[in-house]
Parts: structure tokens; C-alpha cells; sequence
């Protein structure tokens, strides 16, 4: 248990360190002998070195000497109260982290690089490993009007300090467009299966259902007095004079327009029999595969689970006669003449 909140601490801090990187930070000046407000100046933190503390690093500021320090540069001065020094160093004539590096083994906690003939912040970057791994003071970036004014009226002599202030801010551009993109890529990958299964969504039901067409070419009887059809079997409504009945190829009849949603919009099926009322190709091909299956497992019968239990009439509707009265009919003439003979 132990080791598992340890590791979740340390995922917890390794987030937040790469979430939040110091990517700009801040130097506040101030001088003990006036009450004016300190001032600010913007640097730009080296991308070799510690990073600055959270809480900031106060110290006071010295010129190094030579102001390059490209070569081993003057200590600063040696105070019993334990304050921390500065070095401002100007840019040029060597590396970054060989100025740092001189500005570490010289006992500065600290450096600031500032910039020659222009305000532009650079991160400094390192350009020796072997080198760079042996810093260990923080450094940053600044302008040259800043090293100037910091010079000035902020140097140790001027009894003055400054704090180096690290600025940890959510880089909303870094993090915002990767999000963005990641997002986007999923929303258009949903949408993209939606609209293939809205497609095959499509295609089964049109599959089911009859077409406009296809409803057509089912006959359309008017009813008359005498027709064997009594009842429609979805409304429960009587059959009257000239009402519009949609008779199915399985002989059954309804009203149209109680049967026509069911044929359009549900399945293309007679709503008692279950009875295909419309086959297509995909539909003869599925239902001959089916048959040959059949075929080869039993062998002798033709049904399938569409089969419904009493057959259909072949002829128009329950009008005519069902073959098995027409049967019985043929069979009492010869049953007549057996018992004459």
C-alpha cells in the first residue's frame, strides 16, 4: 500500500513538473534606502542548470569582473550574514554555460546573462554536456536596458536587492493544441461510425421494407357485399361497401391504409402469416441458400420458419375454393360409382 501511494506521489509530481515548466520568469528589484516601489524585469530562464526555487531566490547583485566571464572571475564580496550574490555577465565571447560555470566556482548563487544592443530574451542553451552537468546555480536571460537599470540602481554598492522569481503558468497554446487535435481526431472518427452504421442502418431496413414501388404492384379490391373478407385484422374494423382492401399475395386482405405503413415503414410481411410479401434478389438468394441446406440435411422437406401452418389458397383471396374441398368433391363421384357397380 505503501509503495503504491509512493508512486502516485511521484506520478502526481511528475505531471505537475511537466505541466507546469518555469518557461518565463521575473526579477524584482528593490533598494533599502528608498520607498519606492520595486521594480520588475523580464528574463528568461537557461535551459541548462536548476530551475529557480518556487519560492524565489533573493540576493545582491554584482558586476563580474571581466564582465564576459569567459575567463575565472572576482569573488564577490565576503559578508558574515550569509548573503547570496549575484553575477551579472554580459553576453558574447564564449558559451553560456562556460560563463555560468565561471560564475558557480567563483561563489555566486546566481547569474544573469544580459543581452548587448538589444532587448531580445534568449533562452540559453547549452553547449558543452561534460559542462553543463556540472552547473548547479540557476541562471536567466535579460535585456540590456534591464542589466543597465539593474546595474544602476540595484547593485550591491547601491544597497539594494533583487529577487529571481520563477513564473510557472499553464502554457495554454502547448497543451491547448495537442488537446484540440486529439479531440477533433475522435469526434471525426465517431462520426465517421455513425454514419457507416447509420448507412447499413439504412440498408437492412430498406432491405425489410417495401418500396413505393414495389407497393404498387400489390392489387388494390374494392369490397363488395358477398366477399368472403369480414374483418381487417390490424383496425378490427368491418369490411364495408367500397372500402379499399390491399390483398397480399398469401390471399389475406386488409384496409390499405392500415396495411400500407405496416408494408412501408415495419417489414414487408403479411402481419398474420409472417409470409414474405415481396421477395428480392437478396432475399431468393438467402432463401435458396437456405433450401440447399436444408436439402442437404433432411432431404425431403420444402418448409422453412417462414412457413406458415395452414397454406393459402392459390386463387384471389378467400373467395374461391380451397383444394381441399375441391378434392372431396372429385373423390364422391367415384366413392357413387363404386356402389353401383
Amino acid at each position: 500500500m505503501g509503495s503504491l501511494s509512493h508512486s502516485r506521489v511521484l506520478g502526481v509530481l511528475s505531471f505537475l513538473v511537466c505541466t507546469f515548466l518555469p518557461v518565463q520568469s521575473v526579477i524584482y528589484a528593490y533598494s533599502d534606502a528608498s520607498v519606492r516601489e520595486p521594480q520588475m524585469f523580464d528574463d528568461l530562464p537557461a535551459l541548462f542548470g536548476p530551475s529557480l526555487p518556487i519560492d524565489g531566490m533573493k540576493g545582491s547583485l554584482v558586476e563580474a569582473v571581466p564582465s564576459n566571464a569567459c575567463s575565472p572571475i572576482l569573488p564577490p564580496p565576503s559578508l558574515a550574514n550569509g548573503t547570496s550574490f549575484v553575477a551579472l555577465i554580459r553576453r558574447y565571447d564564449c558559451n553560456f554555460d562556460t560563463k555560468v560555470l565561471h560564475a558557480q566556482l567563483a561563489g555566486y548563487r546566481a547569474a544573469i546573462v544580459h543581452n548587448v544592443g538589444s532587448e531580445l530574451l534568449l533562452h540559453m542553451s547549452k553547449n558543452n554536456e561534460t559542462l553543463s552537468n556540472h552547473i548547479h546555480i540557476p541562471s536567466v536571460f535579460i535585456g540590456q536596458r534591464s542589466s543597465r537599470s539593474l546595474l544602476i540602481n540595484f547593485s550591491y554598492y547601491n544597497n539594494s536587492h533583487i529577487y529571481l522569481m520563477p513564473d510557472y503558468y499553464f502554457s495554454l497554446g502547448y497543451y491547448l493544441i495537442p488537446f484540440i487535435v486529439v479531440v477533433s481526431a475522435f469526434i471525426i472518427i465517431m462520426c465517421i461510425v455513425m454514419v457507416v452504421r447509420c448507412v447499413q442502418y439504412r440498408k437492412r431496413m430498406r432491405r425489410n421494407r417495401l418500396s413505393k414501388e414495389q407497393l404498387n404492384k400489390i392489387p388494390i379490391h374494392k369490397f363488395k357485399k358477398g366477399d368472403d373478407y369480414d374483418v381487417c385484422a390490424i383496425c378490427l374494423e368491418e369490411y364495408e361497401e367500397g372500402d379499399k382492401l390491399r390483398v397480399l399475395p398469401c390471399s389475406h386482405a386488409y384496409h390499405s391504409s392500415c396495411v400500407d405503413p405496416w408494408l412501408t415503414k415495419t417489414k414487408k410481411s403479411c402481419p398474420v402469416c409472417k409470409n414474405r410479401v415481396f421477395r428480392s434478389d437478396s432475399d431468393s438468394d438467402s432463401d435458396a441458400d437456405g433450401n440447399v441446406t436444408n436439402g442437404e440435411q433432411g432431404g425431403e422437406s420444402d418448409d422453412d420458419e417462414r412457413t406458415p401452418l395452414l397454406r393459402p389458397a392459390p386463387s384471389f383471396g378467400s373467395m374461391a375454393e380451397s383444394p381441399r374441398a375441391q378434392q372431396q368433391e372429385e373423390e364422391e363421384p367415384v366413392a357413387a360409382t363404386g356402389v353401383i357397380v
